[in-house]
């Protein structure tokens, strides 16, 4: 652990292991995953849109993490969005949509109207 900072040499917050490998291998979790970042308003936009139309989704809050985490959760996100922007949703069949895309974001996730 970091004396100044609480948090492990590792850069995963204690008990968010499980965030960060769903932020690792996002298409192996069986549900979509959001990365996110607490301060984005497109994220809230978008987590909001989730939770309200019922989709279990899991968020991985990259600015949570410090490195070598944070830089892994960051290597990841870039293989599917090089731009390494937020929010980025990846479901578990690979397709992914960068941004609060309504629309695209329906039509992945079959959710009506």
């Amino acid at each position: 652990m970091d004396a100044t900072t609480d948090m492990p040499a590792s850069g995963i917050p204690q008990g968010r292991e499980q965030e960060y490998r769903d932020g690792i291998s996002p298409c192996d979790c069986g549900i979509p995953v959001m990365y996110t970042l607490h301060t984005c308003r497109h994220c809230v936009h978008l987590k909001k849109f989730l939770e309200d139309n019922g989709v279990v989704h899991t968020l991985v809050y990259v600015d949570d993490f410090a490195d070598p985490a944070r830089r892994s959760l960051m290597d990841a996100l870039r293989g599917f969005n090089p731009r390494g922007s937020f929010p980025t949703l990846v479901l578990p069949n690979g397709k992914f949509v960068v941004g609060f895309r309504e629309s695209i974001i329906r039509e992945l996730l079959h959710i009506e109207s």
